[in-house]
């Protein structure tokens, strides 16, 4: 059944009575006298209750603009579009205690709509920054959302370092991880770089490939260091301090060890595998393979990275290392920090056969296969119609 939006009044309308629209129950208004401006939405019922409303939270950028992965939140909508309900996207400061103020993705005319809409029955956040979560708006929008009991998944980035001390106290998730310190002094560099000749350092905030380089001791004591633009032959360690510590040091960077990366068709290749929570269990949504191509310090495809499907490299021994890794990781996330209903893992099998995850990622980025984004895609849907409380009909 569908139900009216009246964007000039900012109110919602139905021509069946006692209904009302969103988790804070707001009374729909008659749809009489029925106006052509009105836009109408598919919904569906719990009780007397349409919806869902799922609030997906983002923020605006230096422009004061909305920003985020418009093409998700579309292909989201196409989604919902099927059985009922509406995404709207919008920012912590327009969230109040009855309404938000955001934009809806109307599918049959390819356009973004500015809405008004009741309280949302479930909230996704993809705030794309850090600096976004640590703000006053973020803050408050939490607080507004905890005092209305919102089902709210995602809750916030992960710091690496953070991340990699819980893993380690996990006995099965332990034996998986390179050995990584937080960088805080030219001694720790050094010795880090004595046990394992080459090593990473990385912002323990940075994604894409950003702010990561691989330190490589040669054999003749000369130092190579590389990053996605591009690597320098150094002399000595001590340039490299000189010209690159004060940064790493001044903010949080990680040091990790390199590891001998399984290769295939003679180039590395590594594992991004994207999980989703459903029916009471975390589930594989896909497993992308990403190859090193122009540069070899990271696979991501920005840097030069090669897309190859899973299939090709595909083993039962790999197939119960992300299995295991999956559940493990999940649990992990939502009993310290709060529910995750997706997340991400980079990770990779050495020449020897042993595994390695790199990093968990809380705001896992579009994957490049269509076909995982398709299955990510319902297999969100299905949870915000879940955690909702709004059963699916066909």
């Amino acid at each position: 059944m569908n139900i009216y939006y009246d964007g000039n009044a900012k109110s919602w309308h139905s021509n069946q009575p006692g209904l009302t629209f969103g988790s804070n129950q707001l009374p729909l208004l008659p749809l009489f006298p029925f106006l052509k401006e009105f836009q109408p939405f598919k919904m569906i019922y719990k009780a007397n209750n349409a919806g869902p409303i799922v609030g997906i939270l983002t923020s605006y950028n230096s422009k004061n603009k909305l920003i985020g992965n418009r093409s998700l939140f579309e292909k989201l909508q196409r989604e919902l579009d099927s059985f009922g309900g509406m995404i709207v996207v919008f920012p912590p400061e327009r969230l109040t205690n009855t309404k938000i103020d955001g934009f809806t993705y109307i599918t049959a005319k390819d356009k973004w709509l500015p809405i008004t809409t009741p309280l949302p029955h479930v909230i996704y956040n993809r705030v794309p920054f850090r600096k976004t979560e640590d703000g006053d708006h973020f803050a408050a929008a939490i607080s507004i959302i905890k005092s209305f009991d919102i089902p709210f998944f995602n809750p916030h980035f992960i710091h690496k370092f953070a991340l990699y001390q819980a893993l380690k106290q996990q006995e099965i998730l332990a034996k998986f991880l390179p050995e990584t310190a937080l960088l805080q002094s030219e001694q720790e560099l050094i010795d880090f770089l004595q046990r394992h000749g080459s090593i990473y350092v990385k912002s323990a905030s940075g994604s894409k490939g950003k702010d990561l380089y691989r330190l490589t001791r040669n054999p003749d004591n000369s130092f190579l260091l590389g990053d996605i633009q591009g690597t320098r032959s150094f002399h000595t360690l001590q340039e490299i301090i000189e010209d690159y510590l004060p940064q790493w040091t001044s903010k949080e960077y990680i040091v990790q060890e390199e590891i001998d990366v399984d290769v295939f068709d003679g180039q590395r290749f590594d594992f991004r595998i994207l999980a989703t929570y459903l029916d009471g269990n975390y589930r594989l949504t896909g497993v992308g393979i990403r190859q090193s191509s122009l540069q070899d310090v990271t696979t991501h495809v920005p840097a030069g990275g090669k897309i190859i499907p899973y299939e090709a490299v595909r083993t039962k021994k790999h197939d119960h290392f992300i299995k295991l890794a999956i559940e493990h990781c999940g649990a992990l996330l939502s009993s310290q920090h709060g529910f995750f209903g997706e997340f991400s893992i980079d990770a990779c099998v050495d020449k020897q056969g042993n595994y390695y995850i790199f990093e968990v990622n809380s705001k896992p980025m579009l994957f490049d296969e269509p076909e995982i984004e398709t299955n990510r895609c319902r297999q969100l849907a299905k949870l915000f119609y879940e955690l909702a409380g709004f059963k699916q009909q066909e």
